[in-house]
């Protein structure tokens, strides 16, 4: 449940990126995983453990064309609570060039679902 709390706080008040790590995991952030842990896909924990996130993930478009966790918030050893807004760049290029350059995608788009805030 503190993974869900760090989130939640860090997109609301618009934090920058988090990582993820044995520090972080002290301060609230990912709890340690095992080496076997890390071979597990993101969702099979984070559907019990996060269940709203998995959910919004789930049935966003990211979901449905199976965007997967890391290609947003990297992998175990580089994680991100928070993704750099140029990651959003690889996949939506065109439209990072037309977004305010002091404003995280998230300001304007719901986290997960990306739909248009209003």
């Amino acid at each position: 449940m503190s993974v869900l709390l760090v989130v939640t706080v860090a997109h609301v008040s618009g934090a920058g990126p988090i990582l993820f790590g044995s520090a972080a995991a002290k301060d609230g952030g990912h709890p340690q995983l095992t080496e076997q842990e890390k071979l597990r896909p993101c969702s099979e924990c984070h559907q019990i453990e996060t269940p709203e996130i998995y959910d919004e993930w789930y049935n966003s478009r990211h979901g449905l064309g199976m965007v997967k966790c890391y290609q947003c918030h990297g992998t175990y050893e580089n994680m991100l609570t928070v993704p750099e807004k140029s990651t959003c760049g690889f996949c939506h290029n065109g439209a990072l060039e037309k977004c305010p350059a002091d404003k995280p995608c998230w300001q304007c788009h719901a986290v997960h679902t990306f739909k248009v805030k209003k």
